[in-house]
């Protein structure tokens, strides 16, 4: 593999709002499985998608056929066949419903390496499917730059209300002859622009401002263009109603990187009264917020290869199936996620979440427990992690299907229009990383870190890492505290619509500092595996329960690495809502005995407790059931 030669594209579609049109795009990418996708950014507010793929590159003649070129021009196709430029709509820059193809060379292959499949897969967009072809860099003769092509395009100015791009091609001829294709713009499909270069990173600033003169100032002021950082090119985007982009293209990321950009813009923006907020940094592995550095696509193919090469060579999922060898077994752990979602009595929000979830076959939900008292709901799910060969991990699927389905929890839950009788912080209120079996908490820990960042940056959701994700091991109930989380705030026993100040007075770890009225914050941690019990207590004195719920716990002075509270539950009742920390050392027959004898001085009766998830052991048991099942 060290000695392969292997090449990247990235294509640049205008659409994210159309998940058909996406689909089919996909479908067409999917037909060659040499030329994986690695990473998918989609950006709603600018109507955009961003797609990576990899592949090796044949050392033959460059007319020989080329497996990217292939895939590529698939995807353009399905593209065109599935998007009307003419009724898109977005706030980012665009020339076409194919906006921008980009070839890079990975490893030891050159850049007219790259050039070569570039100027290929132009002449058949441009011939076959007659739309007018611009080259750039190693692909044009002159080594034309982007952005000169850009601007004799007019791709800068917005031709919708100062901020927006609406609609087809302005003009029918173009003012630039195209290097492949004809001169008359097809309004559906507008033109595209095809080049090759060395490696640019894509890094982008939330700017907390409404104030887009404002804003474009700070951009001409970063880039090299208007004398600030060399090498960087830098535009002012709106992005939602209180936040405009600083969207920037590193040309070199190895001598002006995002930390350095990102201080540029932090700087400028104090000088205009602004707020710039930490976006996802060059190097984070998954892309979200831009696409992936050049290192994390290697490492992202490495891991594609090697998870293909275990299904090649045992014929099973490669995750903790029975057959799996020892060689193999070193290669892979297992890691479960639980996440709790403040709601759980509208069906068809529930239906998205689980919906996103199994769009990835290699993460399963193995229990979903839903309280429609609480309005809440969680979700247990296992995948498996690859490791390099030097034990470090590098890959889980249960990255992607945490971050789907947070997205689909925003998009279909308001956090204003919730209540129940648990507290809760947030949409997305806490997300738990466990190691599973063989598996370290630094692993957990890892997942959790690469979670926060994507979901901080790229949903702009004030996160608050804890125990072994957070760098002093910060204890989540000392968050909540700090965040007010056990205090209701509705007739003294519900928690309804925000609880937060708008301006949190704690920072957070990852996202802004604001809080979105629709979305509040997260919780994101690592830790090793706690049972929850829970011990119904036939009264609504929710006093009392309080009071028993506190000399159950730790905290109160009573069972040691226990945490309780004390809710309502129903019409007719309340429950002592237990973590059990150890629960090998305090378990739920000692918690149920305490909270009997307490019940019986207050004179209550109680009922026998349950536990709302099953034990780590049994979780595995049903893993391994379920990927057999699939596999089967």
């Amino acid at each position: 593999m060290l000695k392969s030669m292997l090449a990247c594209c990235k294509v640049y579609i205008s659409e994210s709002r159309n998940r058909a049109a996406l689909d089919s795009i996909e479908r067409a990418a999917k037909l060659f499985p040499e030329v994986p996708i690695i990473n998918k950014f989609e950006d709603k507010t600018y109507n955009r998608v961003g797609y990576t793929l990899v592949t090796e590159l044949a050392s033959k003649s460059p007319s020989d056929p080329c497996p990217m070129k292939t895939a590529v021009f698939a995807m353009v196709k399905a593209a065109f066949e599935n998007i009307d430029l003419e009724s898109h709509s977005g706030s980012h820059p665009r020339t076409g419903v194919v906006d921008h193809i980009c070839f890079h060379p990975l490893l030891h292959a050159s850049l007219d390496q790259a050039a070569a499949v570039a100027k290929s897969l132009a002449s058949d967009v441009g011939y076959s499917l007659q739309v007018p072809t611009f080259l750039y860099g190693a692909a044009h003769k002159g080594g034309r730059t982007l952005d000169a092509v850009r601007r004799e395009l007019g791709y800068f100015k917005p031709n919708d209300n100062g901020n927006l791009w609406t609609g087809g091609p302005n003009a029918e001829s173009l003012a630039l002859e195209p290097d492949v294709g004809p001169t008359q713009v097809p309004e559906a499909k507008g033109v595209i622009v095809i080049g090759a270069t060395r490696w640019v990173d894509n890094y982008n600033v939330p700017v907390f401002s409404t104030d887009i003169a404002s804003v474009r100032k700070i951009a001409k002021r970063v880039s090299g263009r208007g004398g600030g950082l060399p090498s960087v090119q830098a535009m002012a985007l709106t992005h939602g109603e209180t936040v405009i982009e600083v969207a920037c293209n590193l040309l070199e990321p190895n001598k002006v990187g995002g930390e350095r950009v990102q201080l540029e813009v932090e700087r400028l923006a104090k000088e205009e009264g602004a707020f710039a907020s930490q976006t996802v940094g060059t190097f984070a592995y998954t892309g979200a917020g831009s696409l992936l550095s050049q290192r994390s696509v290697l490492i992202t193919l490495m891991a594609y290869i090697f998870v293909i090469f275990l299904k090649n060579f045992s014929g099973n999922k490669p995750a903790l199936a029975a057959n799996k060898t020892e060689e193999e077994k070193k290669w892979i752990t297992a890691q479960v996620a639980r996440i709790w979602i403040s709601e759980s009595r509208n069906h068809s929000s529930l239906q998205a979440i689980e919906g996103a979830a199994k769009q990835d076959p290699e993460s399963v939900i193995v229990n979903k427990f839903e309280d429609r008292a609480y309005n809440r709901v969680r979700y247990t799910i296992v995948s498996y992690v690859v490791h390099d060969s030097t034990g470090n991990a590098i890959y889980s699927p249960l990255h992607q299907t945490v971050i789907a389905m947070a997205e689909a929890a925003y998009g279909a839950i308001n956090f204003e229009l919730h209540s129940g009788a648990h507290p809760r912080l947030g949409v997305v209120d806490d997300i738990l990383f466990h190691p599973l079996r063989r598996a370290s908490l630094d692993e957990a820990a890892w997942l959790a870190k690469a979670v926060a960042l994507d979901i901080g940056s790229r949903f702009q959701v004030p996160i608050f890492l804890y125990g072994a994700a957070h760098p002093t091991g910060k204890a989540p109930d000392t968050i909540r505290r700090e965040l007010g989380f056990y205090r209701p705030n509705f007739n003294g026993i519900q928690w309804a619509g925000r609880t937060m100040p708008e301006i949190l007075p704690e920072k957070p770890d990852e996202g802004p500092t604001m809080v979105p009225r629709a979305r509040g914050i997260t919780l994101i941690g690592a830790g090793p595996w706690f049972a929850m019990y829970n011990i119904p207590i036939m009264s609504t004195d929710v006093s009392a329960a309080r009071r028993i719920a506190r000399m159950v716990s730790a905290r109160g002075g009573g069972l040691p690495t226990v945490q309780s509270l004390g809710l309502v539950h129903g019409e007719d009742s309340t429950e002592i809502a237990c973590m059990l920390l150890q629960p090998n050392q305090i378990g739920a027959d000692r918690v149920q005995n305490r909270v009997e004898m307490l019940a019986a001085e207050e004179g209550f009766d109680v009922e026998q407790g349950y536990f709302t998830d099953y034990s780590p052991e049994k979780i595995t048991e049903k893993y391994m059931k379920l990927i057999s099942a699939a596999k089967d």
